[in-house]
């Protein structure tokens, strides 16, 4: 059985909202815009609140980049989260997504993208995407709770209406009226789910319960109402019996409903099937089902990025950033150009000594050329070095300005791929950050860890995280699990530290990155063994990528 294509975002923006495939209905997505009046900053707002429903759904605090809008990846138990950011322009356009596993044969996919421009409101997309060789339920993964906490801060539009995350209770004749007037319209796009009250006033609560959880579970995929007695009779008068709903009953009255439509077409649950055991569990999943693939008949002239377009997008913006950066740090870190050595002149004669020969007046004046010429290539250098200087200084601050704006300032340079380009990419893409000693080199040949592209995200990561989090005065962050790569943690060395010699200075080794603790097989166990330079600001890896061996190895 092969897996069905998932088609892409766009495609599903210009062909409707659900998608309905052989083995089920396998995608779901829904779309809101901020309403004009939102107040201040609306899509920080809408981040701040996508970021705390992610920190409950994970059960995990999120990295700093996270909290500060910018791209990220998180994984965590049976789970992977990434974010992504693109700012073109007053365009700004943020997106999360959620891959899950809950189940051997299930893969879940979850999208939250908040964009906007100066000139438009912002919109937010939600998709759910199932992935399964056997697509099923897809709606119980809405994550409609996210957007009825969106819809109950901060005041949201659907289909040029308010967005209801709560029951409307519908106890005047003009509310009825209005009512009506929405039910019968044949342009309505949204699903109405009416609930109607028994004429037992003790059960009126508990309807009442049950339509607050009903509306929020259909948050953005259908509108709950609730009639009372004296309402449902109001309702029978305009669209005839067979079509009402009365008596506790429950009805889904879809999109294109009028007093011509099948009874058959609108799903009807009667009270006495409510009372049943799990009665309202399972007509709050059929209503919610429904309404789900309804919503895939709605057409968006819309045309809003999913995660995979942005990211694609992030990373070719990233790309040219990086390659400006990679560009200046050959330029600046291939230093001053060579200069030839220029002996000093011999000492000037004692006033009143002999007069000197003609070689020795032409040996004094080529020295004094010399000397001269020493002076002014002397300059140079110096010259040079402090532009050098100045150089190194800049890209490294347009590199922090990368960072900022989501971009990786070495997104330019692959990682390399086998222990032979793994020196020579240090030397390209990391110089003035990392370098790697004589013996760690030394051990790079022959090296037996099979994973070259981990090491390599170790390596990067001390260049780049670590070594902003030391010259800022240091981050107690950088300390055990290392977020976004799987199983790698920097750790003391513990009976492993080791003292290395470098330039004149003895330097303390008491700190390395591992991966594999429960292993000694140099095919899966690595270690990083390095130290922070203050004189240099660098970091210097002394030993890697095998266990060194101890006393009790």
């Amino acid at each position: 059985m092969s897996r069905q294509r998932v088609k892409s975002f766009d495609e599903l923006q210009r062909q409707g909202t659900g998608r309905q495939s052989e083995g089920g209905f396998h995608e779901l997505r829904v779309r809101a815009s901020v309403a004009p009046h939102a107040g201040r900053e609306p899509m920080r707002s809408c981040r701040d609140i996508v970021l705390e429903w992610l920190r409950g759904k994970l059960q995990e605090d999120l990295p700093r980049k996270a909290r500060r809008h910018r791209g990220f990846s998180l994984r965590t138990g049976n789970a992977v989260c990434k974010g992504v950011r693109v700012r073109d322009g007053d365009s700004d356009q943020w997106a999360v997504m959620i891959e899950r596993s809950p189940a051997p044969d299930r893969e879940v996919a979850s999208e939250i993208v908040v964009s906007g421009t100066a000139a438009r409101p912002v919109v937010i997309c939600i998709r759910v995407v199932d992935r399964s060789i056997v697509p099923r339920d897809v709606e119980k993964e809405y994550p409609a709770e996210l957007l009825a906490e969106l819809a109950a801060r901060i005041p949201l539009r659907q289909s040029g209406r308010r967005l209801a995350c709560e029951p409307v209770m519908v106890e005047s004749e003009q509310t009825m009226r209005g009512f009506v007037t929405l039910l019968l319209d044949p342009d309505r796009q949204v699903p109405f789910a009416v609930l109607t009250l028994p004429s037992d006033a003790a059960d009126r609560s508990a309807v009442e319960t049950h339509a607050h959880a009903l509306a929020r579970a259909v948050t953005g995929l259908a509108v709950v109402w609730v009639l009372p007695p004296a309402m449902t009779f109001r309702l029978t008068e305009r669209v005839a019996r067979h079509l009402s709903v009365f008596n506790g009953a429950w009805r889904l009255y879809l999109p294109g409903f009028g007093t011509d439509s099948s009874k058959t077409d609108h799903p009807l649950i009667l009270w006495d099937r409510l009372n049943q055991d799990g009665g309202i569990a399972r007509a709050s999943g059929r209503f919610l089902r429904v309404s789900a693939e309804a919503s895939g008949k709605v057409e968006s002239d819309d045309q809003a990025p999913g995660y995979a377009a942005l990211e694609r997008e992030a990373a070719s913006v990233a790309g040219r950033r990086g390659g400006l950066v990679s560009f200046l740090r050959r330029s600046i870190w291939g230093g001053p150009e060579q200069v030839a050595v220029v002996r000093e002149p011999p000492p000037m004669p004692a006033p009143g000594s002999p007069r000197p020969s003609r070689r020795l007046r032409a040996a004094r004046e080529t020295a004094t050329a010399n000397a001269r010429r020493y002076e002014r290539v002397k300059k140079r250098v110096d010259t040079i070095e402090r532009e050098r200087d100045e150089a190194r200084k800049r890209a490294e601050q347009l590199a922090g300005l990368v960072r900022v704006l989501g971009g990786d300032p070495d997104a330019s340079v692959p990682f390399p791929t086998t222990w032979s380009e793994f020196a020579g990419w240090c030397d390209e893409s990391l110089r003035g950050r990392l370098v790697l000693t004589g013996a760690a080199r030394r051990e790079l040949d022959g090296a037996h860890f099979a994973d070259v592209g981990l090491a390599a995200r170790c390596v990067h990561w001390l260049a780049d995280e670590y070594r902003t989090g030391r010259l800022n005065g240091g981050n107690s962050g950088l300390r055990g699990r290392i977020t976004g790569i799987d199983g790698a943690f920097n750790v003391p060395c513990g009976r492993d530290s080791f003292e290395h010699f470098r330039d004149g200075r003895r330097h303390a080794v008491n700190w390395h990155i591992k991966r594999g603790a429960n292993t000694r097989d140099p095919r899966r166990c690595l270690r990083i063994y390095y130290f922070w330079d203050e004189q240099t600001g660098q970091v210097v890896v002394a030993a890697m990528p095998g266990h060194r061996k101890n006393a009790l190895s």
